[in-house]
């Protein structure tokens, strides 16, 4: 999965073309074993989602060394790091834009970041 396009202005645009680019960072972390940081490179050198950012490589590869230890720690013994990945994935892509956290909120990008992975991850029954 790679999320790229434009992101203009808009705060929000950044932010879910930032999280997109983490989960899919993550993906290719769990499918290939490459480091965080290489993968985060690697990403970047493909889609440069903002590449006035003096600090996107950092941040993603604290996000998504985060929020891999939240699928590891959340899938247990029991099941497939690869399965709840992709829940995770697509319980992302279904939240309502007035669901998200965002950096317009008062969090940070990071912040913002993990907390809308961690709830794609352990969605509220």
């Amino acid at each position: 999965m790679h999320i790229t396009g434009k992101t203009e202005d808009r705060p929000t645009d950044r932010q879910i073309l930032f999280e997109g680019a983490v989960l899919s960072i993550l993906a290719h972390v769990l499918e290939s074993g490459t480091r965080i940081d290489i993968a985060a490179s690697e990403y970047l050198a493909k889609f440069p989602i903002d590449p006035d950012e003096l600090h996107i490589r950092a941040d993603l590869i604290i996000c998504v060394s985060d929020c891999r230890h939240l699928l590891r720690h959340t899938v247990g013994a029991l099941g497939s790091l690869h399965l709840l990945l992709d829940d995770t994935t697509r319980r992302w892509r279904e939240t309502a834009p007035s669901q998200r956290l965002s950096p317009q909120d008062g969090a940070t990008r990071i912040q913002a970041c993990i907390g809308n992975i961690r709830r794609a991850i352990a969605p509220r029954s």
